[in-house]
């Protein structure tokens, strides 16, 4: 019996994680990626502590970074405090994307994985032995046949609302560059839910103890009612921030300052052996904005309903089972953000006091959420 084919259409890390989990359990895997690679991708660089546990799962680890062990987050009033993550995984990191990408793709590579960037998927039909692909690189173009298709072409793909899987709920937009720190910075994730950006926060990452990614993250019709300047936004959280003026200063000079929107939420992920896995399926949290951790999530979801079931309805189904706490999660984060503002001052205010509130926001709230229930009932335990 043959093995498996599968197309994976983009090389990040969703359709990174299907490919090796994929490939090695023994399917012919094919990964394509429109930009050459490597490629930068703009994105705030950091690796949430269950980020740092799938890329351990994949083979990938992270140990030659710098642990972050700490969270540091402010309120719209100022209130801020700092706490860790649960001890099943402890730390964070940063990489930056363009490296964070290429040691997971090297990965897919080495379990025997094919590569080709520059190479674009025109369109896809569907027939009977499965669906076909016009794969193209430069001028020139083929046809080929998969048994099934991963599509993790990000946030702006346009081949899945081709394929009728409709558009993403809502957006929100980020901004983020690179600049020097007028003094060394500390080992953590600072998330600063300040008034000037609430709901949304700005954040500042320690690339090194003397550079950072500093980047703000609003919801889309913020950026709409400011008419579109979304540099200002970043400037203005930047004048006004207090983390930020002692940390970077109140004008930092910024290099590769790049913006980009990350979608959230969608009707369908899957459809005539067609799955959708990262930002494509719009999985990332609505709260946070987390998507690393999501998309190898979902990456390695698809490839286990493959795996075990072979293409068709039955790993269909599997698939669209194992999205439904991400759909629930997703549900929840976005009831989360209504009336944030009021709700983090008083209980930022509290948690200054309160070590094991704290802790309980930084390792349940943000990065490594429950479900509201339970983040709900752990404020009322640590109260």
């Amino acid at each position: 019996m043959s093995a498996m084919r599968v197309l994976v259409i983009g090389a990040g890390p969703g359709g990174a994680a299907a490919a090796i989990e994929m490939q090695r359990a023994g399917a012919d895997v094919r990964i394509v990626e429109k930009s050459a690679w490597p490629r930068a991708k703009t994105c705030g660089d950091g690796i949430s502590p269950p980020g740092v546990r799938e890329a351990r799962a994949l083979g990938l680890a992270l140990d030659d970074k710098t642990k972050l062990e700490v969270g540091e987050i402010s309120t719209p009033r100022g209130a801020r405090f700092r706490a860790g993550w649960r001890p099943e995984t402890p730390w964070g990191a940063i990489v930056e994307r363009r490296e964070f990408d290429e040691r997971l793709l090297a990965l897919a590579v080495a379990a025997g994985a094919r590569f080709d960037d520059r190479t674009t998927a025109r369109d896809v039909t569907f027939g009977s032995r499965g669906p076909a692909v016009r794969l193209g690189r430069d001028a020139t173009a083929t046809h080929e046949l998969f048994d099934a298709i991963v599509l993790a072409e990000g946030a702006t793909g346009t081949l899945a609302p081709k394929l009728g899987f409709g558009r993403h709920h809502s957006r929100l937009v980020a901004l983020r560059g690179y600049t020097r720190a007028i003094k060394p910075l500390e080992p953590q994730f600072g998330l600063y839910f300040d008034r000037d950006v609430s709901p949304g926060y700005g954040w500042i990452f320690p690339v090194d103890r003397e550079r950072a990614n500093v980047g703000v993250l609003v919801d889309e019709r913020a950026v709409r009612a400011r008419d579109g300047d979304l540099r200002g936004i970043l400037r203005g959280w930047t004048a006004t921030s207090a983390v930020a003026r002692e940390t970077i200063g109140p004008g930092p000079t910024y290099e590769s300052l790049r913006g980009g929107v990350i979608p959230t939420g969608r009707r369908s992920r899957v459809r005539g052996s067609v799955y959708l896995v990262g930002d494509a399926a719009g999985v990332a949290d609505p709260f946070s904005a987390e998507g690393i951790y999501q998309a190898m999530a979902t990456g390695r979801a698809a490839a286990a309903a493959l795996v075990e079931h072979g293409p068709g309805r039955a790993a269909e189904r599997a698939y669209a089972r194992a999205l439904r706490p991400f759909d629930r999660n997703a549900a929840e984060a976005r009831r989360l953000r209504m009336g944030f503002g009021f709700v983090i001052d008083v209980m930022g205010a509290r948690a200054v006091k309160r070590p094991k509130l704290a802790y309980h926001l930084s390792s349940s709230g943000f990065f490594m959420k429950d479900s509201l229930p339970a983040f709900l009932l752990g404020i009322a335990r640590t109260w």
